[in-house]
């Protein structure tokens, strides 16, 4: 028998994510001629591909390969069978029900079935500027209520507690994400506050509930306890504040903690925190067994049957262990599909060992999140515009002559509006080479670069050595 999903052995997960990818890739493929064509070009049989190994063949893409695919939205990312490709393609269970419909309904069954497992219905916004639209079929919100059960039992909820959300209500996933977090555990969940409010739009919720969860941004925790202080609401029975976002560092969460537990919450009062990048489905989670006195936390919990997750290296999109861009394959999902999408987060480390706190044996995000690490908002005249620091990278290791390199996001210089974009390369490049290596810069960092200097190899390895590595924002 098959473990429940945070129980499985390493091999039990592996040989369901053989079995997730082998059905998946496939429709995909076959659904999407974008992703059609991306195999092709790969030469790779999306049948063939049972391991992460194989998945790897297949290059990575990042939030602007997908916007120049289908425009704002990416239309071209949507799974739209025809009835032939999902007899040839749909996994088993699909083939069923479509049976199941017809024997209901007739050929009205079936494309009601067909409807329910393939067609958008729901759609929340994703990419650095909100211009990706991540769909999701019915069976998607089936789900999505699937992995906010899973969340909700991670963080240790359930049917007993009641929710109160201070998270704006809009077309992101960290709305959506609580919303259907608190359904699929069938907790009591309001949802007072919409975009724009106050964060004190909530405080008049706290007398309708016996409030035992809070979910809030993390940027706005500390406040709204202090709001709270504020109203006189009563918070005896508040034992977990959700933090909503990037995860808070030991030292944020634990000025959290004691602004929740001086504001009247319950002395064991949990901070947790819950995040996933914005073209994810699900929130991931922290467990409270894995977040210790002290502010550290054993990490987010993942859902390998749900969705594959890697870590690259962001300069040369190879595999990594540690330090990397955070990679997600929506692996199992019908409405959107994304296969090798390099998000621009950084997460410190990856691990698939069991977690020390609640022994659930699905992996983990363990460490510091940057989101948009190597996608900073760049000012300029007064605009700001989204660079992307790995197409840069590209360019700078394909051009011949450079050595070494870093580019570096700085401050403007006093009484300007312009954020300066510099690049510093070491090798044999002339005027010429460099100008046109300026030009280069200009389409894969998607804004103009400040300066193209080239500097001395010492110089140039001493400046990479005092910052860390070869991407800086130093505003």
């Amino acid at each position: 028998m098959v473990a429940t999903w945070d129980q499985r052995t390493q091999a039990e997960h592996d040989r369901l994510r053989s079995a997730l990818l082998q059905r998946w890739l496939p429709a995909v493929a076959s659904y999407s001629p974008y992703w059609g064509e991306r195999f092709g070009r790969a030469s790779l049989d999306p049948a063939a591909v049972s391991s992460l190994t194989e998945l790897r063949k297949l290059p990575p893409i990042r939030e602007a390969d997908i916007a120049g695919a289908g425009g704002v939205g990416s239309p071209a990312l949507l799974m739209r069978p025809k009835e032939d490709e999902v007899k040839a393609m749909a996994a088993g269970n699909v083939i069923l029900e479509i049976a199941r419909g017809i024997r209901r309904a007739g050929m009205e069954g079936k494309r009601l079935t067909l409807l329910q497992e393939y067609k958008p219905i729901h759609l929340h916004r994703g990419g650095r500027d909100d211009e990706l639209a991540i769909g999701y079929s019915r069976s998607d919100l089936d789900r999505l209520h699937r992995a906010g059960a899973r969340s909700a039992s991670v963080l240790g909820l359930g049917d007993t507690d009641y929710m109160i959300s201070a998270v704006p209500a809009s077309a992101a996933l960290d709305y959506w994400g609580i919303y259907h977090l608190a359904l699929g555990s069938s907790m009591l969940a309001l949802h007072p506050r919409s975009v724009g409010e106050h964060v004190d739009r909530v405080v008049e919720a706290f007398a309708l509930v016996p409030t035992t969860v809070v979910a809030v941004p993390v940027d706005e925790a500390v406040e709204l306890a202090a709001v709270l202080v504020e109203s006189g609401a009563q918070l005896a029975r508040v034992r977990t504040v959700l933090t909503v976002g990037t995860p808070p560092t030991s030292d944020e969460r634990i000025r959290i903690r004691d602004a929740w537990r001086a504001a009247g919450a319950s002395e064991a009062v949990r901070v947790l925190a819950a995040w996933a990048p914005p073209e994810a489905r699900a929130l991931w989670a922290e467990c409270p067994a894995g977040v210790a006195d002290d502010g550290s936390s054993t990490g987010l919990h993942l859902f390998p049957d749900l969705q594959v997750v890697e870590l690259l290296d962001p300069t040369t999109g190879r595999s990594v262990e540690a330090d990397g861009d955070l990679t997600y394959t929506s692996a199992g999902w019908h409405g959107t599909a994304l296969v090798r999408y390099q998000t621009g987060d950084y997460v410190e480390r990856l691990t698939t060992q069991p977690c020390p706190g609640c022994q659930r044996t699905v992996p983990r995000l363990v460490g510091e999140v940057v989101p948009a690490a190597w996608q900073p908002a760049v000012l300029s005249d007064g605009e700001y515009y989204r660079a992307d620091l790995r197409g840069g990278a590209i360019v700078l290791q394909s051009t011949p002559g450079v050595d070494l390199w870093r580019i570096e996001v700085a401050a403007p210089p006093a009484r300007k509006k312009t954020e300066r974009v510099i690049v510093q390369v070491a090798g044999a490049l002339g005027d010429d080479a460099r100008q046109e290596l300026a030009s280069s810069l200009e389409i894969g960092l998607g804004v103009a670069p400040t300066a193209v200097d080239v500097v001395a190899h010492e110089a140039l390895e001493m400046t990479i050595d005092e910052v860390g590595g070869v991407f800086a924002d130093t505003r």
